[in-house]
């Protein structure tokens, strides 16, 4: 009796333990899903934390390199990577084009203008249209029928210039420049007493000007507090034709100019500044003064893909010289200003236009470029 007891005994407690054991299994399989969740929710705390702080790191212009936590999930090293594809980090201030940047009109723009040069193995082409108008009115004595009258002589330049300039990017950051220009003139000159018109001629001349060939280096890299800068060196071959008809077409001399081009980034503008000197060389005992130019302005960004740009720029060209002797009075003063865009028609195509004032009387009244420069 006492052995079937004890047996009763040993039967209900096996039946009570393998009861018990899979209650606790699946109550520690719960415990370790729960605790998998917490670390899961652990980690996207951490990296939004993290970006939080790259992002105040990146607006104040301070790089600083985080630890990763330790063992993260899975789920959380694959954001990691993903984000890391999606957005680069790069030194603070330094120009340097992503995959697409290209395309955007500032960078074109600021291309076009020369202060920022192609990536090696790039090609732009630009083909550019000009019309410029000149007015200008000169004091004179008429006579007729034995009579002195007073009046002026008015002298009415159309300048209409055609130019295809060719640009390729080089390495060691170095870009090749060649341009050729076309120019034709038409000159009116009007006599007038008082209000009346009393005589009117008019001459013109066409002519390609002068073959250029420039260098470009970049001699900076934009940080903090230091700008982008540009120097190029340009030779105007004398290839182009002097005059027609008595009106000077612009070519004809050997000239060489140097400049530096530097620029300062405050998104979403950019300040452009530029010095530039030309010195030419005598051709049949003529010989141009040197000239002296600089200009300043800011692009800006309105959108990706279109840019607006307000420029002012002046030159002083110093007085020639004929025979060795200085022609007095053949010095010039040109100050302009300029307003233009930019925006994109399709990939690799900027349209480009703007419209100069001239504030000095030897500068043109009224000037209106439009170009389209394609690039490879």
């Amino acid at each position: 009796m006492i052995g079937m007891r004890k047996k009763y005994l040993q039967l209900i407690l096996v039946i009570f333990s393998l009861t018990i054991f899979p209650l606790g299994a699946k109550a520690d399989g719960d415990r370790i899903q729960e605790l998998n969740r917490k670390l899961q929710e652990r980690d996207k705390v951490i990296l939004e934390l993290l970006e939080r702080v790259e992002t105040l790191e990146r607006r104040v212009g301070i790089k600083h390199i985080v630890p990763e936590p330790s063992e993260p999930s899975p789920a959380a090293l694959e954001k990691a990577k993903s984000k890391e594809k999606i957005a680069p980090e790069s030194p603070p201030g330094v120009v340097t084009v992503e995959e697409g940047a290209a395309e955007r009109a500032l960078m074109r723009s600021l291309t076009r203008e020369g202060a920022l040069l192609l990536p090696p193995g790039t090609l732009e082409i630009e083909p550019k249209l000009s019309y410029a108008r000149k007015e200008d009115s000169t004091p004179r004595l008429f006579t007729s029928d034995s009579q002195l009258f007073a009046g002026e002589t008015d002298l009415n330049t159309n300048s209409l210039a055609a130019d295809l300039a060719v640009r390729l990017g080089l390495p060691w950051d170095s870009q090749l420049e060649i341009g050729l220009p076309y120019r034709w003139v038409r000159m009116e000159s009007v006599n007038k007493v008082g209000s009346v018109s009393t005589e009117s001629t008019s001459q013109s001349g066409a002519g390609f000007g002068d073959l250029r060939v420039g260098l470009a280096k970049t001699l900076l890299r934009e940080s903090l507090w230091r700008p982008n800068l540009v120097g190029r060196v340009t030779w105007d071959t004398k290839s182009g034709k002097l005059s027609e008809n008595g009106l000077y077409l612009g070519g004809g001399f050997q000239e060489f100019r140097g400049s530096l081009t530097a620029i300062k980034r405050q998104d979403p503008m950019v300040f452009v500044g530029g010095l530039s000197y030309e010195y030419s060389i005598e051709e049949e005992q003529f010989k141009p003064g040197p000239t002296i130019s600089a200009n300043f302005g800011t692009f800006i960004a309105m959108s990706p893909e279109t840019s607006i740009r307000f420029l002012i720029s002046g030159a002083y060209q110093d007085e020639s010289k004929f025979s060795g002797n200085e022609i007095i009075g053949s010095d010039r003063t040109i100050l302009s200003f300029e307003v233009g865009g930019s925006t994109l028609l399709a990939p690799g195509t900027l349209l480009n236009i703007s419209v100069g004032f001239g504030l000095t009387n030897d500068a043109d009244d009224f000037t209106i470029t439009l170009s389209l420069p394609f690039r490879f």
